[in-house]
């Protein structure tokens, strides 16, 4: 649906008397209600206001976007207003907000809202759009600003196809994945050069390539540090690289496939060609990615479990919440393991690689043994060995006859790997319990001397914030993620601690000194990006300064890592940063290790910046 379908002309106003927030949203309101489109302007003025009350739709450059999905409005529609000198929002910037458009949305409407959110936020993006927009000298030359605008994009999206393609996936699919994908498309418009990106983040495949624009590009670029559809991509050049290249090298690579660099990509010959070692890495992370949802949903579990430790036993809700808690934690080792597998063979490997998981979570193997805590280490090697048991039998399976092809998928791979699997495991598990009470043995050790423990700490949170998502960050979180499914959560508390440093340090440099970055605004968003354990939010900054920034939040991030353990803290769960504060063990404490070395790092931060200009 276009804008200007939902923009009516009645409600529109260029010259409004409005001195504060409550009567720009008064003022919208009103507009979109003599339009027609309200039932209810008091119930829908409501919803706009719990909207407000989330964080402020002032999105900046000048722009504010309310809006509200509600049983008082009866069709969907749009608002306009021009505040010409400027009015306080609140905006993410802390500018003033000359421009404001208020989008109504029927409750049964599907995100109708969001649809025309996007289209605004796209329309909106350019800065002489914005300003012929608040110059505009009446309400019928809005209404055709708009739709030229409009026309035009559609017809170029007609027209065109893209030149360039990308995919961008990390193993989470939160950050890197929508800034690799902001950054290609940012070079592709600074290069003049046409791009589509897709996005495989948490929830699901966004903006997804078709087989008509794959036919016609130049090359594609596939930054992913997880397994992403590649068959598709069968006989054109295709530019592999790590999501974080995708960030930091966007305009080197869209240049690239522009001039049609790349190999040719075949999908049989494709995995003789990567590095090993990021063979390795990508499979790796394709199996905790998919983890992930069921380690955050055990450990939340596990809080709520542990509020009520009581009365786990006598209530029957909490009983249902145990039950539910520990087949969730079963299920962790076996998920990991099948896509690992997955990965390496596709589907094939996935049934072998989640029976080597269970046999490894249950304890199963020649000695008898019953493992007290399941080992990661061992899921993981169940993941690989299912995974390459699964390619030599592709490989021997290439050999049946015709007429055996039918169900070979279905019945002799799955059956034949599935055996093989369960025979090797049974025999190594008793093995890998051994290396993995070694490790548990000697962790146990390290905490057991608050020195070494403070280390320990320092240490885990310095690899957090060395390279923010890359190798070094990722190997630290996974190797909390294997504590924390052996029932130890002191690593993954200072895992946590030390990955929402970096992007607090930036964030309270930005406050503190309003010229310390090129892009204030951006700088203040990793306030968010801390809070949620997102310490992608930094990469930007620190890539544009390394030298000064990268020791500054190193420093801080071990700090609170140290501390994190000093203080004895922990928690159950991988993910959801201080959102899930209630779940941590000496919450205060934890609260107040993130403040310090957060205010240390701004510190060092300054003053390496005054050292760096003095020398």
């Amino acid at each position: 649906m276009k804008i200007t379908e939902l923009l009516d002309i009645n409600s529109i106003d260029l010259n409004p008397q409005i001195s504060n927030k409550e009567e720009a949203i008064d003022h919208l309101v009103n507009l979109l209600d003599q339009s027609g489109k309200l039932n209810d302007k008091e119930i829908y003025k409501e919803s706009v206001l719990n909207r407000e009350a989330q964080s402020t739709t002032g999105i900046g450059d000048g722009v504010a976007i309310p809006h509200g999905q509600s049983e008082g409005v009866k069709t969907a529609g749009l608002s306009a207003m021009v505040v010409k000198e400027g009015l306080d929002f609140k905006s993410l910037d802390g500018q003033p907000t000359y421009l404001f458009f208020m989008i109504g949305a029927p409750k049964d409407s599907e995100g109708a809202h969001l649809q025309a959110l996007a289209q605004l936020s796209t329309l909106l993006m350019e800065e002489d759009f914005r300003n012929a927009l608040i110059n505009a000298s009446s309400k019928e030359e809005f209404l055709q600003l708009i739709d030229a605008k409009e026309n035009k994009k559609e017809e170029v999206k007609e027209i065109v196809h893209p030149a360039v393609l990308a995919v961008t996936a990390c193993p989470t699919g939160i950050a890197h994945t929508f800034m690799a994908a902001k950054a290609l498309q940012q070079a592709g418009e600074a290069l003049n050069i046409s791009i589509k990106v897709e996005t495989n983040g948490q929830e699901g495949v966004k903006n997804q390539l078709t087989q008509e624009d794959i036919e016609h590009c130049k090359a594609i670029i596939v930054a992913a540090d997880k397994k992403v559809e590649m068959a598709r991509f069968e006989g054109k050049k295709v530019i592999q690289v790590p999501v974080r290249d995708g960030i930091s090298k966007a305009q080197e690579l869209v240049e690239k496939a522009n001039n049609g660099d790349g190999e040719i990509y075949h999908h049989e010959e494709k995995k003789e060609k990567q590095n090993i070692i990021r063979l390795f890495y990508k499979h790796l992370m394709n199996g905790i990615s998919h983890a992930l949802p069921f380690l955050v949903t055990s450990g939340v579990l596990y809080g709520i479990l542990y509020l009520f430790k009581d009365q786990v036993l006598t209530n029957q809700l909490l009983i249902l919440t145990s039950n539910v808690q520990q087949l969730i934690s079963i299920m962790i080792i076996p998920i990991i393991s099948a896509y690992i597998a997955d990965s390496i063979a596709d589907r094939p490997g996935m049934l072998s690689g989640f029976a080597g998981g269970l046999i490894v979570c249950q304890g199963i193997s020649i000695t008898s043994i019953s493992t007290s805590s399941p080992s990661l280490l061992a899921g993981i090697i169940a993941g690989f060995l299912a995974g390459f048991v699964s390619l030599m039998l592709r490989k021997l399976f290439s050999y049946l006859p015709q007429c055996l092809k039918g169900i070979e998928a279905s019945l002799f791979h799955p059956i034949i790997s599935t055996i093989i699997v369960t025979l090797l495991m049974f025999y190594l598990n008793s093995y890998l319990y051994i290396g993995h009470t070694y490790i548990l043995n000697y962790v146990s050790l390290v905490e057991s001397q608050m020195s070494t423990k403070v280390l320990f700490g320092f240490v885990l949170g310095m690899m957090m914030a060395i390279d923010n998502g890359g190798p070094i960050n990722k190997t630290a979180y996974v190797f909390s993620i294997g504590m924390l499914i052996s029932y130890d959560y002191y690593p993954m508390a200072a895992v946590m601690a030390g990955g929402m440093i970096p992007p607090f340090v930036i964030a309270l440099t930005a406050t503190l000194f309003k010229d310390r970055f090129e892009v204030r605004k951006d700088a203040l968003m990793n306030y968010i990006n801390g809070i949620s354990f997102i310490s992608e939010g930094a990469i930007p900054f620190i890539q544009k300064e390394s030298q000064i920034i990268l020791p500054a939040c190193c420093l801080s991030a071990g700090l609170a890592g140290a501390l994190s353990m000093y203080f004895n803290c922990s928690i159950a769960s991988p993910h959801g940063g201080l959102f899930l504060i209630w779940m941590v063990q000496n919450p205060i404490s934890y609260l107040s290790l993130i403040v310090c070395s957060t205010l240390v790092g701004t510190i060092l931060l300054i003053l390496f910046t005054k050292l760096k200009k003095e020398s």
